[in-house]
């Protein structure tokens, strides 16, 4: 209880110097900090000759002297800015206990003076720390932009299917946890006490000796306490404007009723996006302060400079001010858009957005056997639209389905497909090593599938992974596709865009899909390509949007996760791939244009936040 009066002391003290200094931070570095990062991206690509970078060109494209020197420099300067940051919240928090006013001039100049200590020869090691260590509290500039980029799903999936990998994913989280803790206290040691990074780190392991749990409960606890609050905060004015709406009040009560609650949502929203790092540095800082009482040191207390000490009330007038005018502006525009929303929803109704398609990623190969028939027709049963799935090779040139050229992983074999033919192949087990229930399920041929794929109505989406050891891969494919008499129902697709070039100089007839794991730049210069299949994570509103600009559909790959379809289909894909279609088919059809106040709320939220 100590720790949490402390911290809501800290927070409450000089809550509007800290609201105000954050929220500008935060408006600056959206507004300039992300333009002046893609301007340098965009001039450090034209300079070396790239007009775009997919995952394909990245390593040509970092392996430049000039390029790797220019990132240590940008990365250098996130660090600073993120120093900058939290040294200026830390004084805050100082000014707090100690029950004084700050002015945001007095935090700004602190935090620059600080900031500039992150070039100093003897602190080389801090940014790493500020980029690696400091994400995991979530604190500062430099955290929010790393935060911004979640390790992909088909990445996370990958790990968590293969045992050794697991424990591996397990034990770094365990040992960056363990770091984690104890180096929380060298910030505060760094920026109260003035010393070098490495002294800092040395006091941070001093003060979190034989503390370790007790720091680890009290700064996870307090901040899943604090976060709890605001979830509260959220679900009892939704649950209030759930009972208005299905009650019989007019739609102009109604309305107001929603957008207040929506409005509400969307002001938590930015306040835990403005101040969720300055609560958890609270908490730090709460616990550090109260360590040096209990062991009976002098608290540093930095003074703030003096000559540019201004008086608080002027500035804390206008950003309460500003504040409130925000609140009232969203609670205006959430009640007019709610109200056009309730009025409109028989023409919302009558118009229904463009369905989007669901692709089987390997079949349905969260319920079945990847990539053999029974995942296929397990496809079908659940509705898939498209089928997904790998083309290999065999030594005697027959092609098969299989995502690995290896069939260790699948059937226990230390053997390459080109190593092996068909009919050796064709006796192995292809349901996975711990699948009982599907156990001698084979490799069908791309023939098999071809002919299953005609007789069912399903469309396919052939990938083809091309190597050293395949011949023609792109000929024979399309020439079996064409035997087939399946043009017009299978796209062919690629990660290796010599691939795809290859497939349009063969088969000019067919569609062609280049499959990226990341995306930037002018990538309709790939003009091999109809469609582009591109990761979840960089199927952004924007890259969508240029990609139909163009005349491309976008397919998003490999979403499993509801929350990730619901985000992609706001951004506009024409296709989700995914190991389960059941969840993904529910999905889509719960974003239908049917009126409810979830829908009302979360197309509020996703509007206030464009305005």
């Amino acid at each position: 209880m100590k720790t949490i009066r402390s911290v809501i002391r800290l927070l409450a003290r000089n809550f509007w110097t800290l609201l105000g200094f954050e929220a500008l931070l935060r408006l600056l570095t959206t507004l300039a900090l992300v333009p002046v990062v893609q301007f340098f991206i965009d001039n450090l690509m034209a300079f070396y000759g790239y007009s775009f970078i997919t995952l394909e060109s990245l390593p040509i494209f970092l392996s430049h002297p000039g390029v790797i020197v220019a990132i240590m420099l940008l990365l250098l300067v996130l660090s600073a800015i993120s120093i900058f940051d939290v040294s200026a919240v830390l004084l805050i928090f100082d000014q707090s206990r100690e029950d004084k006013d700050i002015t945001m001039r007095e935090a700004l100049s602190f935090g620059l003076k600080q900031a500039a200590r992150t070039f100093y020869p003897r602190n080389i090691l801090l940014p790493l720390y500020a980029l690696l260590l400091v994400p995991l509290l979530n604190l500062g500039i430099t955290s929010n932009i790393i935060n911004s980029i979640p390790i992909p799903e088909f990445i996370m999936d990958y790990i968590l299917e293969n045992q050794a990998y697991t424990a591996l994913y397990a034990l770094v989280g365990l040992v960056l946890g363990y770091m984690f803790i104890r180096l929380i206290y060298t910030f505060p040691s760094f920026l109260l006490e003035g010393k070098s990074f490495v002294k800092s780190v040395k006091r941070s392991v001093s003060l979190t000796r034989k503390h370790f749990w007790g720091d680890l409960v009290s700064i996870v606890g307090l901040k899943l306490l604090f976060d709890g609050v605001l979830i509260v905060i959220v679900i009892i004015p939704s649950i209030i404007a759930m009972l208005v709406f299905l009650s019989s009040a007019s739609t102009f009560i109604k309305s107001i009723v929603i957008g207040i609650v929506a409005a509400t949502a969307v002001a938590i929203m930015l306040l835990t996006f403005i101040l969720g790092s300055a609560t958890s540095y609270a908490i730090v800082c709460a616990r550090y302060w109260n360590r040096l009482t209990t062991l009976e040191e002098e608290i540093p207390n930095p003074e703030p400079p003096k000559w540019i000490s201004r008086p608080t009330s002027p500035t804390n007038r206008w950003i309460i001010g500003i504040a409130a005018a925000s609140y009232v502006v969203l609670c205006v525009s959430a009640t007019s858009y709610a109200q056009y929303s309730i009025t409109n929803k028989n023409e919302k109704i009558d118009t229904p957005a463009p369905q989007v398609e669901v692709t089987a990623h390997r079949g349905a190969s969260k319920h079945y056997p990847e990539n053999t028939m029974a995942a296929f027709r397990g496809a079908k049963l659940q509705g898939a639209d498209w089928v997904e799935l790998d083309v290999q090779q065999s030594k005697d040139g027959v092609l098969f389905i299989a995502h690995d050229s290896n069939f260790i992983r699948i059937s226990g074999v230390n053997k390459n497909a080109w190593e092996m033919d068909y009919s050796e192949i064709a006796k192995l087990d292809a349901s996975g090593l711990l699948n009982k229930q599907y156990k001698g399920e084979r490799y069908p041929t791309l023939k098999q599938v071809l002919a299953w794929a005609k007789t069912n109505n399903m469309r396919l989406n052939v990938e083809l992974k091309p190597n050293k050891h395949y011949f023609n891969l792109e000929a024979q494919t399309a020439q079996e596709i064409r035997d087939a008499g399946m043009t017009k129902n299978v796209i062919v697709t690629s990660q290796n865009y010599d691939c795809v070039k290859n497939i349009a100089r063969v088969a000019p007839d067919m569609s062609r899909v280049y499959v990226m794991s990341l995306v930037y730049g002018k990538i309709d210069e790939l003009d091999a390509a109809n469609i582009y299949s591109v990761e979840e994570n960089s199927c952004t509103e924007r890259f969508v949007r240029y990609a139909h600009e163009n005349g491309k559909q976008v397919l998003a790959w490999t979403i499993n996760r509801p929350a990730n379809m619901e985000r992609v289909l706001e951004n506009g894909v024409d296709n989700i791939i995914t190991d389960d279609v059941p969840t993904a088919k529910r999905v889509i059809a719960s974003n239908s244009s049917e009126i409810t106040v979830d829908s009302l709320i979360n197309d509020m939220y996703y509007y206030m936040l464009g305005m």
